[in-house]
């Protein structure tokens, strides 16, 4: 029986996606992220076989074997006498970097979930494939995680699958050391207190603690406490306003609990806390038990994140936006430079709240 057009083309490519041997399938890689990293339009000339084993450091038959795989999912057109040449940059669906996500747990965070959904459409955007590694919940002080907490990661690194990671996380100390052994280039996303990574796209957290804290005096508060969500975090601003430890929804009502049980000339009039959850707790809490009239309602500093456009049940409030898409597509150019050896793999980039007034 014929097969149609559509079949053959799809045997084509399963043909060409699973029939290489390990080595040529990093040489075709290699070749996409050539076309890809020098913008090669249909009819671009690529190098010779010669220059290609030059390049990429691969054999004749390597070579050879990841150019014919090319060819028949129509990326590449040998022509004879006259070289390689690119016949559908786009083709065969195929992608030159594999990008590992690293993420503790989105549960309970639509910051982590969307900022994890943003890194995805920005590696796809570069012709990069995204493998998302989950963390189980965990209490927000609770150690520097390893890389066996997060299943398969681990392995993928040692097999060399991915070419670089981009992590939500803070490694410990021993995770650093073996992804830096194994020579793949981590780029971290967080706040700037909790960075031990060389690479880093870093919120300003500290300086929104004392630009909130400011605008709050501003406005005539004059006890003001800043909410911390571990005690890394405790430790590292509590110079810049008096604390207090939560983490979580939960950990915000029970700040609220705590500060109602204060006596009134004691409790903070002002409140600075970068984590929308704990602050969503604080309130639903502050409100609920004072449902016979709200007799106190402090002014809270915190943020408002550009895509979700959170609401609070308080008009009492200083929003500070912050813009997740803007992390997501820096973190990825940046790795992507450092993989290509136009970065320094020791680049640190920052990102500010910008006050909403």
């Amino acid at each position: 029986m014929k097969q149609s057009g559509q079949t053959a083309d799809n045997e084509a490519i399963k043909v060409a996606h699973g029939a290489l041997p390990r080595r040529a399938e990093f040489a075709r890689k290699a070749l996409i992220r050539y076309i890809h990293d020098h913008s090669l339009e249909k009819g671009a000339r690529l190098p010779g076989y010669l220059e290609l084993r030059r390049e990429f450091g691969f054999g004749s038959d390597t070579i050879s074997a990841a150019v014919d795989s090319l060819c028949q999912l129509g990326v590449l057109e040998v022509k004879d006498k006259r070289g390689i040449f690119v016949a559908n940059p786009h083709g065969g669906q195929l992608t030159g970097r594999t990008i590992g996500v690293v993420v503790r747990a989105l549960s309970g965070s639509a910051y982590a979930a969307t900022l994890a959904s943003f890194l995805q459409k920005a590696l796809n955007e570069r012709n990069c494939q995204c493998l998302t590694f989950y963390q189980g919940s965990l209490p927000a002080e609770s150690p520097r995680p390893e890389l066996d907490e997060f299943p398969g990661l681990a392995q993928v690194l040692k097999e060399h699958v991915c070419d670089g990671l981009i992590t939500l996380v803070s490694f410990s100390s021993a995770a650093q050391k073996s992804i830096k052994s194994l020579n793949i280039p981590c780029c971290f996303i967080g706040d700037d207190d909790a960075a031990t990574m060389p690479l880093s796209v870093l919120m300003e957290a500290r300086r929104f603690v004392r630009e909130a804290a400011q605008e709050l005096a501003a406005r005539g508060c004059h006890r003001v406490i800043q909410l911390c969500a571990s005690k890394e975090q405790l430790a590292s601003r509590r110079r810049e306003l008096p604390a207090m430890l939560g983490s979580s929804y939960d950990g915000g009502a029970e700040i609220a609990r705590t500060l109602l049980k204060m006596a009134a000339d004691k409790r903070p009039d002002g409140i600075v806390s970068d984590d929308d959850t704990i602050v969503s707790g604080l309130l639903a809490e502050l409100l609920t038990a004072q449902e016979n009239g709200v007799n106190y309602l402090p002014m809270i500093a915190t943020i408002m994140h550009k895509e979700l456009g959170e609401r609070y049940p308080s008009r009492n409030m200083l929003l500070f936006q912050q813009d997740i898409e803007e992390y997501a597509v820096k973190a990825v150019d940046l790795l992507i430079r450092v993989l290509r050896n136009l970065e320094s793999p020791r680049k640190k980039l920052s990102c500010r709240f910008m006050f909403s007034k």
